[in-house]
């Protein structure tokens, strides 16, 4: 319990040390990424499909389009017809926004690894008075594995969840206990997402970090549950929730590491 409540202060310390610290300007760049792309994607994936489910809705019998019939049946099937067109566009930007925003934080995660793999390394440095000489490839290699770290979260996630959904279906029962099964693991990756930085930065390998997350998975489910938590306020989920998972993820694994034995001094120097 010490561990999940530790991992739970650590996203919100995250975001009380990135304040003290000057790093409020970096908040805006996955709140203007966010907002951009919910609404280009909402709107260009809903003409996609629209044509398609209106021209469906011309084959419904008695809807059929006839342009040459002025009767008063087809003026009210045809104001009929444009209601339902309306009703079913805003039902589709809604269903959209919805699927998007259950993996827009990995798509923000994805976007903005190099961003988030600097203040996780620029925290680690303030903390700990070490340094790490910039390194192009190393940088490189850091956000590639981040990348690939979340996406491997993402394809596990979507399958334990249509497994998930599976069950639900054919155990309804079943479905609460699956929720918050589910719910848990979406908690785990989101602190595994975060704290992988660090594990790179300590020259652990994937095989290692993997390792070490599970046997730290406490810290990692009560750190993605302040961060889920954290999402629920649109704003928040915006403007918060990635810049303080990295910072506060940086806080808390750089001690874990020390204390598990793990930690690789790079070079020792003073932050000024």
């Amino acid at each position: 319990m010490n561990d999940f409540i530790y991992g739970f202060n650590s996203f919100f310390r995250g975001f009380a040390f990135s304040i003290s610290r000057g790093m409020l300007k970096w908040y805006l760049v996955p709140l203007a990424l966010w907002l951009f792309l919910m609404v280009y994607l909402t709107f260009s994936l809903s003409d996609f499909v629209l044509p398609y489910v209106n021209q469906w809705l011309n084959t419904i019998p008695g809807f059929e389009e006839t342009p040459t019939d002025k009767s008063f049946w087809a003026t009210a099937r045809n104001l009929l017809l444009t209601g339902m067109s309306l009703g079913v566009a805003l039902a589709i930007k809604i269903l959209i926004w919805y699927v998007l925003g259950r993996y827009m934080k990995y798509i923000i995660q994805i976007l903005l690894s190099p961003l988030l793999a600097w203040l996780s390394e620029r925290t680690e440095e303030i903390t700990s008075g070490r340094t790490f000489p910039f390194n192009a490839a190393q940088f490189a290699k850091d956000v590639i594995r981040g990348i690939g770290i979340t996406l491997r979260n993402m394809f596990l996630e979507t399958l334990l969840l249509g497994v998930g959904l599976l069950f639900s279906f054919f155990i309804p029962v079943l479905a609460p206990v699956i929720t918050v099964f589910l719910f848990g693991i979406n908690c785990y990756f989101m602190g595994f997402n975060f704290f992988d930085y660090v594990a790179e930065r300590h020259k652990l390998s994937i095989a290692e970090g993997v390792k070490f997350m599970r046997s730290n998975r406490n810290t990692l489910l009560g750190f993605g549950l302040a961060y889920n938590l954290t999402s629920v306020v649109p704003l928040l989920d915006w403007l918060v929730a990635p810049i303080s998972g990295a910072v506060g993820a940086s806080l808390a694994g750089t001690a874990m590491m020390e204390k598990s034995g793990n930690s690789i001094v790079i070079m020792q120097q003073p932050i000024k």
